[in-house]
Order: C-alpha cells, then sequence, then structure tokens
C-alpha cells in the first residue's frame, strides 16, 4: 500500500436509492471501524436526491469519499470506470450495492477471510434478509459465487485486472456473475480453469436489504422491471458463453445487449419464446427499441476528507 492507500476502499453503486444510501453508509462507517476506509459512491442514471443524501452522511461518519455521476444507468459500466481510473490504492476492495446495509462485522470477516484463505482472490457474503436468503446462502456455499450487494476482491487481484484491461459489457445485467467468472478462472478462461478455492464464502458476513411489499405499487413495478432484468441476463450470457470459452476474456464485447442481437441475428431460431421464457421475450422487445446510450463517462460531483 502506498503512502497514500488505504487499507480498505468501499464501492458503492446506486440508481435512485436516496431513501437507503444514507444508511448504507453508515452501516459502512460502523463495518470500517478501526480501519483506514475510503469511499466512491458510483451514482448511474440517477434522478433523485442521493447525492445530497450521501454527502450528509459521509459528513455524519467523517469519512474520506468522493461522489460520482455517470448519466447511463448501468452498473457494469460504472464498475469498469472504477477499476480502471477512480479507485484508490487499498489492500482490500468491498463492492456495495447503495440499498444494502452491512452488518457491523462483515467487512472484518471478509478481510479476515481472504487473510486465513492465501489462495482466493475474492470474498462473498450472504444475504440474512428476504424469503430466498437461506435458500441463496446454501447455494453459495455449495457452489461458490459472489452476490453483488457485497463483496471483497484481494487488491493484488485489483490490480491485475486493471493492468490486463478487462472490462465487464457495458449494459451487462448481474455483473458480479461475470467478476466471479474472472476470479474462478484467475483472469484466464482459456487456460487458467475453474477452481471453486479462489472464492471464500464468509456464511458470517451479511447484510440487509428492503423488502419489497406486493401492495406498494413502486415495488410492484420494481419487481416487475427486475423479472425483465432477469429475462435480459439469460440472454446476454447464452450469447456472451459463446464468445468466453474459446477466446478468452479480452474478446469480451463492448456492449451486452448488441452482442445479443448479433449472436440471435447469426443463429436464427435462438430467440425466446413467449411460453417457454416470457420474461426474456419482453427484455428482447427492450433491446431492439432501446435508444441510444447516454454519456458512460464519471463526473465527479463531491470530495469529502475525513473530519
Amino acid at each position: 500500500m502506498s503512502a497514500n492507500g488505504h487499507a480498505w476502499s468501499a464501492a458503492i453503486f446506486g440508481r435512485n436509492e436516496a431513501a437507503t444510501i444514507g444508511a448504507c453508509i453508515e452501516a459502512l462507517a460502523r463495518a470500517g471501524q478501526g480501519k483506514a476506509l475510503h469511499v466512491t459512491l458510483m451514482l448511474n442514471g440517477t434522478t433523485d436526491e442521493s447525492h445530497h443524501e450521501a454527502g450528509l452522511a459521509l459528513r455524519r461518519c467523517g469519512l474520506r469519499g468522493r461522489i460520482f455521476f455517470i448519466a447511463e444507468g448501468d452498473k457494469a459500466n460504472a464498475f469498469n470506470h472504477f477499476i480502471q481510473h477512480l479507485r484508490p490504492t487499498a489492500e482490500t476492495y468491498f463492492f456495495v450495492d447503495a440499498y444494502a446495509c452491512v452488518q457491523p462485522d462483515a467487512l472484518h470477516l471478509l478481510d479476515q477471510a481472504l487473510a486465513r484463505t492465501p489462495q482466493a482472490q475474492a470474498a462473498a457474503a450472504v444475504p440474512c434478509t428476504g424469503r430466498s436468503a437461506a435458500r441463496l446462502r446454501a447455494e453459495m456455499i455449495r457452489d461458490p459465487g459472489l452476490h453483488g450487494s457485497l463483496f471483497a476482491l484481494r487488491g493484488s487481484f485489483v490490480q491485475r485486472l486493471a493492468t490486463l484491461g478487462v472490462a465487464l459489457p457495458v449494459g451487462l445485467y448481474r455483473g458480479d456473475g461475470l467478476i466471479g467468472s474472472l476470479v474462478l478462472h484467475d483472469l484466464d478462461a482459456v487456460h487458467g480453469g475453474w477452481d471453486g478455492s479462489r472464492i471464500v464464502v464468509e456464511p458470517r458476513a451479511s447484510w440487509a436489504a428492503p423488502s419489497l411489499k406486493p401492495w406498494r405499487w413502486r415495488d410492484v413495478r420494481r419487481h416487475w422491471h427486475r423479472l425483465i432484468q432477469q429475462g435480459r441476463g439469460r440472454l446476454q450470457w447464452a450469447a456472451i458463453r459463446e464468445i468466453l470459452y474459446p477466446h478468452g476474456f479480452q474478446a469480451l464485447p463492448q456492449d451486452a445487449d448488441a452482442c445479443v442481437l448479433q449472436w440471435l441475428h447469426q443463429r436464427r431460431g435462438r430467440a425466446p419464446r413467449m411460453w417457454r421464457d416470457p420474461f426474456a421475450v419482453l427484455a428482447l422487445a427492450r433491446m431492439r427499441r432501446a435508444a441510444s446510450r447516454q454519456s458512460l463517462a464519471p463526473r465527479l460531483l463531491s470530495e469529502w476528507n475525513a473530519s
């Protein structure tokens, strides 16, 4: 770690999470006590008061941090900019969704998991709330993977990722799955070989997230949008897999949706059917009528120094 580096760096990703982002930052501050923690907020396509609420929370907690805005509402693009251009030097990097509240000991537990497992390049936390939390915990422990709400990457792995210039395709849904693949293959999908020990799942490290309520219209809309996004992700992964394993991570497409449309054009008959995957059909219709993307470049909104 350089003289200007930090023990820990946390990147928070959010879009219109003004109602939760303050609690997210406060939970990180509690979890980071005793360590030099730097926070980078990546607000993607945000139109609410997330910036204002985040600034107030950083000030209340006495954290060092920066707040960036990107016009395009895309987490994969924000992740790429953080890794390649915006991250401070750190020993351990944590990645958090702005709606999640990490538990007080979660960061220390993930850091300790990496320390006691030298072959691991990532540490995964598990959810503690939600109807599917128990099932997801069991799946992650059985088949190691990352959940985007909270995971950690070893600093040396992040540096290798940045040096190789590997980037997630813009528009990719559930980019944490591809990040997990980068880890499990040690950045080499052709020769590296899948090794589950490269991700250590720490079942004691967890986060809480607000539960969706079926009687709230905004939650119904959010759930519907999530189902369509999941259909979009299934199409994206089907297309990307055919590129990834023959040619490696360096051949990843720049745009996930464009990759899907090209894949379907070249392989007619693979388009989803309404009776089999209706949400993928709806997602494909959105891809075909999508407008041009907004700016992918981050803009610094504010910077906070520890009090």
